[in-house]
């Protein structure tokens, strides 16, 4: 059977909800809501193939945050890649050596056996299902979800990670 290259409607669902709890709550991202964000940017430069405009000029920074975040999402290749990216970025001396490196962890990246759609939506549902006990927390503190929310915030990506 031909593997399905889009997003997951599983992973869609959960990544609106996320969205329309954010908007509602003010539009304010949680650390954990941000690095889930930024991650399905990420992946759409790849499959996009603008990753080398994505990450612009300092590209190696970004690409260890993004490596700590696809790892804890379950895909443990994609996150490798981004590490042997990072040392191969640091070891390249000009500008088209850098780009040369950031085209070969695309094409790398686009051929991995990693299922990023299946992270994405288990971090996204980890969220919702997180938001969820926070609201209902709230509740019965009598205090907006948004006020409760952010005591948590630093926590929900390391709670992910775990």
């Amino acid at each position: 059977m031909k593997r399905w290259q889009g997003r997951l409607p599983l992973s869609s669902r959960a990544l609106a909800a996320v969205l329309d709890r954010a908007t509602n709550g003010g539009g304010q991202f949680s650390q954990a809501e941000r690095a889930l964000f930024t991650a399905c940017e990420f992946w759409a430069a790849v499959e996009g193939r603008t990753l080398l405009a994505y990450l612009g000029a300092e590209p190696t920074e970004p690409l260890c945050y993004l490596s700590i975040v696809l790892a804890a999402m379950g895909t443990p290749n994609v996150a490798r890649a981004l590490v042997e990216a990072v040392g191969a970025l640091r070891e390249a001396g000009t500008a088209s050596a850098r780009a040369a490196c950031l085209n070969a962890l695309q094409m790398r990246l686009l051929q991995t056996a990693d299922r990023v759609d299946l992270g994405v939506a288990r971090m996204a549902i980890a969220l919702r299902l997180d938001s969820g006990r926070e609201s209902i927390a709230a509740d019965r503190a009598g205090m907006p979800a948004t006020t409760a929310r952010a005591g948590h915030d630093d926590r929900k990506l390391g709670l992910f990670l775990a």
